[in-house]
């Protein structure tokens, strides 16, 4: 628990927290550049943690795949 006059763990929560939201832009982009539009910024941002997840490890999987395609499709 942090008290209301520990400035210093409060600075440092918030910081922690802008890197999480830092993070989490950064991957709604990735998603919905990567889903060539399947997923729409905004239906990315909307989805929770998890799925944000796995949707990251489903299309890094299909790049992999496609990388080693003769022809590959991005």
């Amino acid at each position: 628990m942090i008290d209301a006059g520990d400035m210093s763990k409060i600075q440092s929560h918030i910081m922690t927290l802008g890197k999480e939201v830092r993070s989490m832009i950064k991957s709604a982009f990735e998603l919905s550049y990567f889903s060539r539009g399947a997923w729409s910024y905004q239906d990315v941002l909307q989805m929770c943690a998890a799925e944000r997840e796995m949707a990251l490890e489903f299309i890094n999987k299909r790049l992999e795949i496609a990388g080693k395609m003769a022809y590959p499709v991005f």
